[in-house]
């Protein structure tokens, strides 16, 4: 037996195994052995049933996306000493070791019996690839939770005067799939959705100066889509007033309300979910960027698109947000921002749509106070309630320790502690980094 650019030799388990079924999902279909050393000589496995659960811990939490359905292990006997077959087939997605990320550290190929690490166009490369091939839409694609609740979707129904047929509901806004079971536009629109939506301030022209960070989390994304809309009218669109002409008083926004709303509620609906990455809004002293992590249909040009033409990558999304007037018609956002700022506010990244609203500053000196005083606001400190400070200062000292045990240690129950956590987060002060199981908290000076 020897080494291929489809079989790999291991004498035992190491840290490269990882590397190993990363270029392997990555590439093409292959095998590792376990037990083989690199001559092709059999020295078997001393502890089968511990190796193969690390094979199984290795599968299941340390590569993303999930690739189970990919990969085949097994022992077997051969010249009395056993060792472990794992077979990989290439996926559709771009893999790689959930600790380093998508990076150049974290994703690997397949070069003849070598493994490489990819350079980063060869990761946008094959990450833009696996969009195009994967069929797999929001309403086929399986919610992370099954035990799911509407209770804000059908408020917001009510307010909108549409109503439903409790029976048919399911049906009618495309909550199922093929299955018959919860798919992700259930779970985005249920009252058990934690996808987070931000909207963030920056002093100045770029992102190396951060003022304020809002956070809208738990609940329907309809909700939180019209929270994020009306906190960025009221905070970020600064009213200019100017009655130097005479009586008449004259009141300018910074941005135009109506194609923020179009390009707002059309990041949020075209979004590509599918990546588990929400749209944001940033503010700068210049201008509001709306990021959406989307790419153009393949049979939608960017001249199409300039034209209003519309072909949703979330059909069935884009169904719900007409049905509900969110969009008047499709395609119609497009035309209302091009036609009062532009073709030039589009900016096509190779995974993003990026829709830029200059400011439209009357008086550079007047909106320099004004930008003034509200950095001043942001930046004055923040106060803090007795069990904030105290949940603050604990996260301080340990920043994995977990909502049960901030719960026992302040002798509160979950429910309070969450709340608490929450207040802090919409404060800017504490940020959740990672998942639940794995990630950590990270705060920030409030002094």
């Amino acid at each position: 037996m020897q080494e291929t650019e489809k079989i790999e030799f291991k004498a035992g388990l190491n840290e490269n195994i990882e590397k190993e079924i990363v270029a392997f999902l990555n590439s093409f279909d292959g095998v590792i052995y376990i037990g083989i050393n690199d001559e092709g000589r059999i020295v078997g496995i001393s502890n089968v049933d511990k190796t193969m659960i690390e094979i199984a811990d290795i599968i299941t939490t340390r590569i993303l996306p999930n690739p189970q359905n990919l990969i085949n292990y097994s022992a077997k006997l051969v010249e009395d000493k056993i060792i472990i077959e794992i077979k990989i087939k290439k996926g559709s997605s771009l893999y790689y070791i959930k600790k380093y990320g998508r990076s150049a550290a974290g994703c690997f190929i397949r070069m003849g019996t070598m493994v490489r690490s990819m350079t980063e166009e060869q990761i946008e490369e094959l990450y833009l690839k696996s969009l195009k091939i994967t069929k797999l839409t929001i309403q086929e694609l399986e919610t992370p939770r099954k035990d799911l609740t509407f209770n804000e979707f059908k408020k917001i129904l009510l307010i909108k005067n549409i109503y439903y047929n409790e029976e048919s509901f399911e049906l009618n806004f495309h909550l199922k799939n093929k299955n018959d079971e919860y798919n992700y536009i259930a779970y985005l629109l249920s009252d058990q959705n934690t996808t987070s939506i931000k909207v963030c301030r920056f002093k100045g022209f770029n992102k190396a100066d951060f003022i304020s960070r809002k956070e809208f989390e738990d609940g329907c994304i309809l909700r939180k889509m019209e929270q994020a809309y009306e906190y960025t009218i009221n905070v970020l669109n600064i009213v200019q007033t100017d009655v130097s002409g005479g009586k008449n008083r004259i009141d300018t926004p910074l941005f135009d309300n109506e194609s923020f709303k179009e390009a707002w509620f059309n990041a949020v609906c075209h979004n590509l979910w599918i990546e588990k990455i929400p749209p944001a809004i940033y503010g700068f002293e210049d201008r509001l960027e709306i990021i959406s992590h989307v790419v153009l249909r393949d049979d939608l040009s960017i001249e199409d698109f300039y034209k209003g033409v519309s072909k949703p990558v979330n059909e069935a999304l884009a169904d719900i947000f007409l049905k509900l007037h969110y969009m008047e018609q499709s395609g119609k956002g497009t035309s209302v921002i091009i036609n009062k700022y532009g073709k030039e506010v589009y900016h096509f990244g190779k995974s993003y749509i990026e829709c830029v609203l200059p400011y439209n500053i009357i008086n550079k000196n007047k909106y320099e106070i004004m930008v003034g005083k509200q950095n001043a606001s942001a930046n004055a400190p923040v106060k803090m309630g007795k069990v904030e400070k105290v949940i603050y200062q604990e996260i301080s000292k340990d920043d994995k320790i977990t909502i049960d045990k901030l719960a026992k240690k302040l002798q509160k129950d979950r429910r309070t502690i969450t709340r608490n956590i929450k207040l802090l987060k919409n404060k800017g002060i504490l940020q959740r980094i990672g998942s639940d199981k794995n990630g950590y908290w990270q705060v920030s000076d409030c002094e």
